[in-house]
């Protein structure tokens, strides 16, 4: 398995849960990480999983062109290494690789046969994210180069079905694992309890934001709601970090001591379930993203399984579940007085949020949990 970050770190649960089934399930599993800002051991075991770090230059602060180089050095280096594995261990594997900043090397195995499978987890809608984060022309290439690629691919999997039914174009099988938590993992404690545990407020209806912090997360929108929510009970609460961590930090500094939105930094992940348990509603509005808003994210799913309410753009592929199973609000547009007007609608209606509470629990109990997506994982091994 291949993974452009580090594997030990608590925001890749996508390819830890993938590992893990696939040891359940008899494979052994080795993964060739991206320690990106050279924190972990050269090599590792974490459980039965074989974890090797490749480093590279050191990122520890975020910048775009230094995860253009090191991407590329990545590249080379884990070709490298994936090799030594191989030849150490006398077996074809099969290559799992994640994104297309790990598909290049992938496809050198497979056109040389050092591999007995090959396949793609594509968790974004790839060409759209580098027209978004560096150039539309950057985008283009990356298009034409991951379209030649999956020329060597023997199966690929993604997180929705938006990205699945552009992915089917190129003749591949392609296979849908939501970004789902196992139900066992999900705190088994009430939400006053998690309160209590976190020291939060009882009395507060908190609508949270778990996870990475970057453009395009609407958190710029979120300092402009908090604002002037004027209900006194509601407050806003970021947990995580990222690239626009310390812009959203700052925003919440100058709002003043009285307002209505609290930065934290990032926690362990069972601890950001926590806080998800914890809270009353999930901010998940994606204004300003193409690629974002036909994403699934994990809050989403996590949020659901907690049995919070998320709130969602309209015309998103979050709304299409949301208005599915009724576990949510769907914005008709994200301006900051809809948003105070829908966030207030639900704190004065008690009844209407048990339903969704209780509908999103019963959607991950019946279809949203990494219990069913580790059974389709293990279908898209045994035709590759």
């Amino acid at each position: 398995m291949l993974v452009a970050k580090a594997f030990q770190r608590p925001d890749i649960p996508r390819a830890r849960q993938e590992a893990e089934s696939l040891i359940d399930a008899g494979f052994p599993v080795s993964v060739l990480a991206w320690d990106r800002n050279i924190e972990y051991a050269a090599n590792q075991k974490l459980g039965e999983i074989n974890v090797h770090s490749v480093r590279t230059i050191n990122l520890s602060k975020f910048s775009r062109m230094g995860l253009v180089i090191g991407g590329l050095i990545f590249q080379f280096l884990v070709f490298i290494q994936a090799i030594r594995i191989i030849r150490k261990t006398k077996q074809r594997p099969i290559v799992h690789v994640h994104d297309i900043n790990t598909l290049l090397p992938g496809c050198l195995l497979r056109r040389l046969r050092l591999a007995a499978g090959l396949i793609y987890d594509c968790r974004e809608l790839t060409y759209a994210v580098y027209s978004e984060w560096l150039h539309p022309i950057l985008g283009s290439v990356v298009r034409v180069l991951e379209e030649s690629y999956l020329g060597y691919v023997d199966s690929i999997i993604t997180v929705n079905d938006p990205i699945a039914a552009y992915l089917r174009r190129f003749n591949r099988p392609v296979t849908v694992l939501y970004n789902c938590p196992r139900l066992a993992d999900i705190p088994d404690v009430t939400k006053e309890e998690a309160r209590t545990m976190l020291a939060l407020p009882p009395d507060w209806f908190i609508v949270s934001y778990v996870g990475m912090v970057r453009v395009g997360c609407g958190l710029e929108l979120m300092v402009e709601v908090a604002e002037k929510m004027g209900d006194g009970k509601v407050h806003f609460l970021v947990v995580g970090d990222g690239p626009i961590g310390p812009q959203i930090r700052r925003a919440a500094e100058e709002l003043g001591p009285n307002s209505h939105l609290s930065v934290l930094p990032r926690v362990s992940r069972q601890k950001a379930l926590l806080y998800t348990l914890a809270s009353d509603a999930t901010w998940a509005i994606y204004p300003e993203s193409v690629n974002a808003r036909i994403s699934s994210p994990w809050k989403l799913f996590e949020s659901i399984a907690c049995g919070v309410p998320v709130i969602v753009d309209s015309g998103t592929f979050q709304s299409n579940i949301i208005n599915k199973f009724g576990c949510g609000l769907v914005l008709r547009d994200h301006t900051p007085q809809t948003i105070r007007q829908s966030i207030a609608s639900m704190v004065n209606d008690p009844i209407e949020y048990h339903r969704m509470s209780t509908a999103g629990r019963k959607a991950a109990e019946a279809e949203f949990n990494w219990e069913n997506m580790s059974r389709r994982l293990i279908e898209a091994y045994s035709k590759s």
